[in-house]
């Protein structure tokens, strides 16, 4: 059952294991000293608490707003645009990190993860959400668990890169932890934009623009799966296809190292975010 066998390694975080090529479960004990893997955990919360101290709010040591010439609209202009360039390489180097042709043979579990993974835990989230925020309706709880599904390639790749990584997380555990948070970013579209087309047209107690479910569900199927999905699709094939053959021809040629491969990747990402903005296509992005 190996074609399960990187799902099965994702179970391990829940303290679930899977030996490789067997059938049967056994608990596994987890790897690394206690320092170790409470550093491996908190790196990501140790960033987030710096960038808390060093803002205007706390220390004041540095002043988003003066750099922005002070222009609240300029200052969050600047940050989706970096947020944007951000996401945009860290998706894409998580494309190349993955092996030839991972998405054809580990299909099945990335399907079962992104698939009923994600809208469990989407439905989940937005019935806790509905549960403890006062004063929200169902509609906009869905809305607000939609955003928080979809698993962060920048945080997730915390855990599956490093040398505590390389030590104690299995390879497998690794790649389709890499491939599921790289590929749930765009696939949490849906569960976004199926409760804001229906605030739109419908909420606010038959108080929507038009109240028609007709329209806000022909918004959805249209903008959110044609448009923004599908194309996405497409165009990152498409230029991934490119990108791969134009570097397999420089290096036949020796035009190009191994040790050149990042910045070929990094150039990559960055060519894309500047084309996609370029052609308004920035729902890809967000």
């Amino acid at each position: 059952m190996r074609r399960w066998e990187g799902l099965s390694q994702f179970l391990d975080l829940c303290r679930i294991s899977s030996k490789r090529n067997s059938t049967y479960l056994k608990p596994v004990r987890r790897a690394g000293t206690p320092n170790q893997r409470a550093w491996a955990d908190i790196r990501a919360v140790i960033s987030l608490l710096a960038g808390v101290i060093f803002s205007p709010h706390a220390t004041n040591w540095v002043h988003p707003e003066e750099y922005a010439l002070g222009s609240v609209e300029n200052l969050d202009t600047i940050t989706l645009y970096f947020t944007r360039l951000v996401l945009g390489v860290q998706l894409v180097l998580a494309g190349i990190q993955l092996p030839s042709k991972y998405l054809k043979t580990e299909w099945r579990s990335l399907a079962l993860l992104l698939g009923p993974g994600m809208t469990v835990m989407w439905l989940v989230t937005s019935l806790l959400v509905f549960a403890f925020v006062p004063h929200i309706s169902f509609l906009q709880a869905l809305a607000v668990g939609a955003c928080v599904t979809p698993t962060d390639p920048v945080l997730s790749n915390s855990i599956v890169k490093g040398k505590f990584a390389d030590k104690n997380i299995p390879k497998e555990l690794q790649k389709i932890v890499v491939a599921e948070s790289g590929a749930n970013d765009g696939l949490g579209y849906p569960f976004l934009f199926l409760p804001l087309y229906l605030i739109e047209h419908v909420g606010h107690g038959g108080q929507g623009s038009d109240h028609s479910v007709r329209n806000a569900m022909g918004m959805w199927f249209g903008e959110t799966w044609g448009y923004t999905i599908i194309l996405s699709v497409v165009y990152g094939a498409t230029v991934g296809w490119l990108a791969k053959e134009l570097l397999h021809w420089a290096e036949e040629r020796q035009y190009v190292d191994r040790e050149s491969f990042l910045v070929h990747a990094i150039s990559l990402a960055v060519s894309a975010v500047s084309c996609i903005l370029g052609c308004k296509l920035t729902d890809a992005l967000d």
